[in-house]
């Protein structure tokens, strides 16, 4: 009797993982189906022709961010509005780096520790999104136009 008891236990406990596995995978299912559109679209409709990284941006519009080389092996940046809007495309040397937007970063506000950098767009102009807990331990979203580095805005929610 017992070793049924612990038989109908693992088996119950194995529909339970595999179960919750499945509804993992259907939850992230609209967002894989949302990047593979973008990067679809991105070469259709841009110069990029392999693509090394894509993902969503979440800023006043949703944007997906694909980013790959064109013909010329230049990298370049398209961010491609889920829904009606304006995509925008820019060739990466034509802004600042990644490095170089922490280094802004750093050097003006002092963070404490770096959530995440993204690329975006706000009203049109590709940007550089760093999220971070401030020496106040407030999470601050800090904006940095892509293309001088210069300081757009920060939000603490």
């Amino acid at each position: 009797m017992k070793k049924w008891i612990i038989g109908i236990l693992v088996l119950l406990l194995v529909f339970i993982i595999w179960r919750g596995i499945n509804i993992y995978q259907s939850a992230l299912e609209p967002l894989n189906n949302a990047e593979a559109k973008g990067n679809e679209i991105a070469l259709e409709k841009t110069p990029i022709e392999t693509i090394e990284d894509s993902y969503t941006y979440f800023g006043t519009k949703e944007y997906q961010v694909v980013i790959g080389k064109n013909d010329k092996d230049e990298k370049m940046i398209a961010w491609i509005p889920k829904k009606k809007g304006e995509m925008v495309t820019r060739l990466e040397r034509d802004g600042i780096t990644e490095n170089e937007a922490l280094a802004i970063l750093k050097r003006e506000r002092n963070p404490q520790e770096i959530r995440s950098v993204k690329l975006g767009v706000e009203d049109n102009i590709p940007i550089w999104e760093i999220i971070y807990i401030g020496s106040d331990n407030r999470l601050t979203y800090h904006k940095l136009y892509f293309e001088t580095g210069k300081y757009r805005n920060s939000i603490k929610p």
